[in-house]
């Protein structure tokens, strides 16, 4: 299982970002919906890599924010609120969002340590949080704005150019100077790198001592 946990940068000096990172990853398939624990903290449960990699994206793009990811066992039954959660991987996303404070691009990816012995064979945890920051590091260099034009792309592949630009209100022409950079293909693909390494964690974690291919 994954917990996600995130923490507002600069709370103190910055509006309660919240309620709008709450609305953007709505639309994320959880077993623990996104909810806030306190202050401009927010966690949810996931049980995917498809739907981890899109929340760390969506939350990239809102931009703002310390992300620490947890693997491991819950407790179950499941609780109906994040924070009435026990487990490892709730323990493995406090101790990653604390220490994603002072990580490169405020990312850290924790597992419970029974999953990476299991992972013998290659460093998952290690290379699923590479990508992960890969992703929001490509998103940190982009404006705000820019970010949603790769968003938007990303989420509706088939959209054409001027589709986004009016979606936006903008011209044609500011969508494909951001676009044709290659943001969106770079992020899609430390997308597909992190779900194939959490991937592997999961399966680590659910077969034991088995080996990881």
């Amino acid at each position: 299982m994954f917990v996600l946990t995130i923490d507002q940068q600069d709370s103190r000096s910055n509006a309660d970002a919240v309620p709008r990172i709450l609305d953007a990853l709505s639309p994320i398939d959880t077993v623990v919906p996104f909810a806030r624990t306190i202050g401009d903290e927010v966690q949810g449960v996931l049980d995917g890599p498809d739907a981890v990699a899109e929340a760390v994206r969506r939350i990239g793009i809102d931009s703002g924010w310390h992300i620490g990811l947890g693997i491991g066992e819950v407790e179950r039954p499941l609780p109906e609120t994040t924070t009435e959660g026990r487990g490892e991987a709730f323990y493995s996303a406090r101790q990653a969002v604390e220490a994603a404070k002072s990580a490169p691009v405020h990312l850290v990816v924790s597992a419970d340590p029974d999953v990476v012995s299991a992972d013998a064979d290659s460093d998952h945890r290690g290379l699923a949080e590479a990508a992960l920051r890969l992703l929001i590091s490509t998103l940190t260099e982009l404006r705000g704005h820019s970010r949603g034009y790769v968003g938007y792309r990303l989420d509706h592949p088939d959209a054409t150019q001027a589709e986004i630009a009016a979606e936006f209100d903008v011209s044609q022409q500011a969508v494909s100077r951001v676009l044709a950079a290659g943001p969106a293909e770079i992020i899609a693909g430390a997308e597909h790198l992190a779900r194939h390494h959490l991937d592997r964690l999961q399966r680590a974690l659910s077969e034991g001592d088995a080996h990881v291919d």
